[in-house]
């Protein structure tokens, strides 16, 4: 392009020059010829009609040039002057044809070039195209030479064949050969025909591939002839179709389906092409209208449509077929009989997916019963007004603008407001003061939700309640509503009245009346203390018998007395044992009373009850704490009498056991003797530490002192067949209890649980410092809250069943064979740690073993380890002993053992002999006197009164049953000594000389 323009303005700038020269030069000179050489220049820019153009400039130019040129020479003809002229012209033109004739070849030549080259591009482009399209299509070429049998495939003919680009089959007979063996002959028959008759052909077949899979192809070819007209090759296509062959066959399918699916519809089904021709109507049609051979000719449909209704019909189908909107029409069609019945016509175009063009498909359906029912409908719409206006309610409708559509007469009276006054009006200009309100609110979310809304409301300006009920619809809301004033306000006292029954801490429950038998009345009602007490909700007993709260442990007796009473419509009060959801128990007091209606029949009743299980656990401690002191008294009793006796026949035993060594025959019956003594003496003291009514020595303890001290004696009462373990808290706290009391309830733990691991086991011992809570106290009135130490004893033994674990401190219980165990082991634990202010846990499940957790208090005071006293000796050295004992063989016992032991012996049989003794000048260096003697006067009151009378006197104490004379809170008094009943010589030596050798001093 700048090639161009650069050569125009060269040629401008030329023809310019010579235009100047040719003004200057003399008239007869040849200037106009250089006019040529420029027009022949033209080539370069090479465009015709610029080159003609120049030409044409050029001549005009010479023509111009004549009229600026001086006049010619002096003798110069004037002819040959325009001869000149003449002939620049013929030579400018001449120049300017043969230019425009070089223009045109040279437009030519690049126009032929630009052709090639586009069509070499064409050609490329049409190639990949090709090649694109054979691939996609599955089209491929082949070619079979005549003279030298050479066959060719083309890439994707060979890929038909399941072989490889490039590949060839060796001859004709190898690529007939992929056909089915039936297809081979008229294969072969069809190219022979081609040969001979110089005829195209196309066919359809299919080829088995080596792994035995099908393609379907379609092959064409035709003959190729030389110059002589005889055929030397033959060459063709072969496509694909495949593809085809399937989407044909599920065409096939998917119409016969259609077709199949259309004539099984209870309507008629019908088609057309675009221009309205029908193609296919279901059988239903020609069974409707008795239609002869089964088939619509053109335009045939249009006799059975009614002739009143032909146009209208037939416009509808105009204006659908030239839009292509759906057709619908109704229309009345003759039926076989001759009667016309109403039909609605539908019918949508649609393009084909098969060959894609655009068909009509339409339905036929019998409507005639639908218009009936319209028409009833009509006069059910004509009934329903009048039902409208005359029903009780009062109700109007408003449309989506909320404008009044519909008014009742009963909505005028309670609104007072005339209908023909609100017809048409906003509801909320109308009646503005319900703007905000809950009818606004409520009729508006009825309107977004599309659900139906009831609610209550006051409106004010009327001074009226309203119940609403407001159902939405496309066409607004309509509006049921009651005046409900007077029941409004008697429902306000009920609702007031419930409230206050919902929240009662007493239990209300509402039943049917009947039926008596089961499964028992139905609920109706339950107050929200129903819920809290039993854990299940309304939902879950409504409907329900109360029965579902009774349980095995519940009274038969009791259940029996209430049937009785309300079988006879009997108010009735009782108490009985329930059961919450979760299975706890729970004690109540219920009152049931029967509900009458106004003419006198029982219709419900009402119950009311109390949790009285605190009562009652109060009423169980009160008995239980009853139990144990009448336990307590009778031990008591007993055990001083008993422990009166076995003093003097442990004594007496143990006498002659010293004196009988000499005698084995005599001496094994005294063994004997003793040996049944102590036995007995350790049954007393049982029953004492179950009736926590013996008297303890308690101090501060390190108790994994006393655990780890017991482990010798714990090995070998265990036995080599169970593992003895011990796990000792860290920063143990101190604990308060008597040792050998701790002692002796480990040893019984121990032994425990060696018989319930006959096989062998395991036995832990873990101590641990535990805080209980006040919550857990509470449900342990005997517990303080507060810091304890905590012995656990666990075993792997058989464990406990269920059944006995209510039983474990029933004194005398054991599951032990008779003669193997007192059932006193644990109640003298148990007795044990509540007497010395502590706390026992008993955890056992069967065949995996046993935890008893004993826990005792803990003290500030700081451990001291006990040091043995050092006696020289336990004999007296003369002293004066005052015996006092109201049981003649005890006394007599006593004093022999005393005078045995070097003691002088002053002896009285109760407190006022004794005092009259003290008031002598009789000598006296200790009191020795039992606690519980008759005559008024015990052994504390005696020894008081005697301390009034020898200030500084030693005093020591004996007894099998102290009661509350020396021993508060379990515990001995501060500085008292305190012999036990039975005790043996020994024991009696070793206390009195305590006594003794205490500093003198006055007891607090």
């Amino acid at each position: 392009m700048i090639i161009k323009n650069t050569s125009a303005v060269v040629i401008a700038v030329l023809m310019a020059a010579i235009l100047w020269l040719d003004s200057i030069t003399h008239l007869g000179l040849t200037v106009g010829v250089l006019y040529a050489p420029v027009v022949l220049f033209t080539i370069q820019v090479r465009r015709v009609g610029f080159t003609l153009a120049v030409t044409l400039v050029a001549a005009l130019l010479v023509l111009l040039g004549a009229w600026f040129s001086p006049p010619v020479v002096e003798g110069y003809p004037q002819e040959f002057a325009w001869l000149n002229r003449i002939m620049s012209i013929a030579a400018i033109l001449v120049t300017g044809w043969l230019a425009v004739v070089r223009v045109r070849a040279t437009q030519a030549l690049t126009d032929s070039h630009k052709a090639l080259v586009d069509a070499r591009q064409t050609l490329s482009d049409q190639r990949h195209l090709l090649e694109v399209a054979a691939s996609a299509g599955g089209l491929g070429g082949w070619s079979v030479d005549l003279q030298t049998g050479v066959v060719s495939w083309s890439d994707e003919v060979a890929r038909i064949h399941g072989k490889a680009p490039g590949y060839n089959p060796a001859s004709l007979d190898e690529a007939f050969s992929y056909y089915a063996e039936s297809e081979q002959a008229y294969l072969r028959s069809t190219v022979q025909r081609t040969l001979s008759t110089k005829e195209p052909f196309n066919v359809e077949s299919c080829i088995v591939l080596s792994d035995g899979q099908t393609v379907w192809v379609h092959a064409s070819g035709r003959a190729a002839m030389n110059a002589d007209g005889d055929v030397v090759k033959i060459e063709g296509a072969l496509q694909d179709i495949t593809a085809r062959k399937i989407a044909e066959q599920a065409s096939r399918v998917s119409l016969q389906r259609f077709q199949q699916l259309a004539e099984s519809m209870p309507i008629t089904v019908w088609t057309a092409a675009e221009n309205g021709d029908i193609e296919y109507v279901t059988p239903l049609f020609f069974e409707y209208a008795n239609v002869a051979h089964r088939r619509l000719e053109k335009d045939q449909w249009q006799h059975y449509v009614h002739p009143d209704d032909m146009p209208f019909v037939l416009e509808v189908w105009q204006r659908a077929l030239q839009t292509g909107e759906p057709y619908e029409v109704e229309m009345r069609l003759r039926r076989a009989d001759g009667e016309y019945r109403w039909h609605l016509a539908r019918a949508v175009r649609v393009r084909d997916q098969v060959d894609g063009t655009l068909k009509w498909f339409g339905s036929l359906t019998e409507v005639h019963e639908q218009r009936r029912v319209a028409q009833q409908a009509r006069d059910l719409a004509t009934r329903l007004f009048n039902t409208l206006e005359s029903i009780t309610d009062a109700f109007f409708t408003v449309d989506t603008e909320w404008n009044f559509t519909y008014l009742n007469g009963q909505a005028e009276k309670l609104l007072k407001r005339d209908r023909d006054e609100l017809i048409g009006r906003n509801i909320w200009v109308e009646f503005a003061p319900a703007r905000g309100t809950t009818f606004e609110v409520e009729y508006r979310r009825a309107m977004k939700t599309g659900q139906p809304v009831v609610f209550e409301q006051f409106y004010p300006p009327l001074e009226t309640w309203f119940q609403v009920h407001a159902y939405p619809s496309q066409e607004g809301l309509a509006v049921y509503f009651q005046d409900m004033t007077s029941s409004h306000n008697a429902l306000a006292h009920l609702r007031l009245l419930e409230t206050a029954v919902s929240r009662l801490n007493d239990v209300v429950i509402i039943t049917e009346a009947e039926p008596i038998n089961d499964p028992g009345p139905r609920i109706v009602y339950v107050n929200d203390a129903f819920v809290r007490r039993t854990g299940y909700s309304r939902e879950e007993v409504i409907g329900k018998s109360p029965r579902i709260l009774q349980g095995s442990g519940t009274s038969r007796a009791e259940l029996d007395r209430i049937r009785q009473a309300i079988q006879n419509w009997r108010p009735v009060r009782a108490e009985l044992l329930n059961y919450t959801k979760a299975g706890d128990e729970y004690w109540i007091e219920i009152d049931i009373v029967p509900m009458a209606d106004d003419t006198g029949w029982y219709t419900h009743w009402v119950a009311v009850e109390r949790d009285i299980s605190e009562r009652k656990l109060l009423e169980d401690r009160v008995r239980h704490l009853q139990r144990m002191d009448a336990i307590g008294q009778l031990t008591g009793g007993v055990a001083h009498d008993f422990n009166n006796l076995l003093t003097v026949m442990v004594g007496n035993a143990e006498l002659l056991v010293e004196s009988l060594d000499d005698r084995p025959e005599l001496s094994t019956s005294a063994k004997m003797i003793a040996q049944a003594g102590s036995k007995g003496a350790e049954l007393t003291k049982r029953l004492l530490a179950f009736a926590r009514r013996q008297p303890l020595e308690p101090r501060a303890l390190n108790v994994s002192r006393v655990v780890t001290d017991m482990q010798s004696l714990l090995i070998r009462t265990l036995g080599e067949h169970i593992e003895l373990e011990f796990v000792m808290g860290a920063g143990l706290w101190s604990a308060m209890a008597d040792p050998s009391q701790l002692e002796d309830a480990l040893l019984n733990l121990a032994i425990n649980a060696r018989d319930a691991m006959m096989s062998g086991g395991r036995l832990t011992i873990e101590t641990g410092n535990v805080w209980f809570s006040s919550d857990y106290a509470r449900e342990h009135p005997d517990l303080s809250p507060g810091q304890y130490v905590m012995i656990a004893v666990s075993d792997t033994g058989c464990g406990i069943p269920p059944e006995n674990m209510k039983r474990l401190f029933e004194p005398f219980f054991t599951t032990k064979p008779r003669g193997q165990g007192t059932g006193l082991g644990l109640p003298m634990i148990f007795g044990f740690l509540k007497q010395s202010g502590g706390h026992m846990t008993v955890y056992s499940e069967p065949g995996q073993g046993t935890t008893v957790k004993m826990y005792l208090p803990r003290t500030t005071e700081q451990w001291v380890e006990p040091i043995a006293a050092e006696v020289e000796s336990t004999r007296g050295g003369g002293q004066t002993i005052l015996l006092v004992e109201d049981d003649h063989l005890v006394r007599e016992y006593a004093r022999s053992q005393l005078l045995g032991l070097g003691y002088n012996v002053v002896c009285a049989e109760d407190g006022k002999r004794a005092l009259d003794i003290l008031r002598s000048d009789a000598r006296c260096d200790l009191l020795f006197t039992d606690v519980v003697m008759p005559g008024g006067l015990s052994g504390r009151q005696l020894a008081d009164q005697a301390r009034l009378l020898r200030p500084g006197l030693k005093v020591l104490y004996t007894s099998g049953y102290t009661e509350n004379a020396i021993v508060h809170h379990g515990r001995l008094d501060a500085g008292v000594l305190l012999l036990n009943k039975p005790y043996r010589r020994v024991e009696l030596a070793e206390k009195v000389w305590q006594a003794l050798s205490e500093p003198t001093g006055q007891e607090p």
